[in-house]
């Protein structure tokens, strides 16, 4: 994990993009009325862990939200499509952004929704 105090690595920006990270499938959950896929995130310049989930309707073909955590290698190894919500809800903050939220990235902590509707109280920064 990248030690902010010495290191400001590019994956600490909440905007940073995709193409800094070497990227695992973990796999989707269609279960709900959205798609969600899941991923795990290795930072390419620190080495940094990040569990990535984006949700998006079946009709679009891009994500109407994505949310981007840090995760130990224990967290990873647990990780599901499933469970991936959970695993955000109890990091201490995570990134999230998207047409949903009107922002490429944004800090938060909290439940994260991975259903379409957007409660209110699910970003708190």
């Amino acid at each position: 994990m990248c030690d902010t105090t010495e290191l400001r690595c590019q994956c600490l920006d909440p905007q940073c993009g995709v193409e800094a990270f070497h990227e695992t499938d973990v796999g989707a959950d269609s279960t709900a009325a959205c798609f969600s896929n899941v991923s795990l995130f290795d930072c390419r310049f620190c080495g940094s862990r990040w569990l990535y989930c984006s949700i998006a309707e079946e009709i679009f073909s891009r994500p109407n939200r994505w949310y981007r955590g840090p995760i130990s290698l224990k967290q990873s190894r647990s990780v599901t499509p499933e469970y991936a919500a959970e695993i955000l809800a109890i990091l201490p903050w995570y990134f999230y952004g998207g047409p949903d939220f009107d922002t490429n990235g944004l800090k938060g902590s909290g439940p994260a929704s991975t259903h379409l509707e957007i409660d209110e109280t699910e970003v708190a920064l």
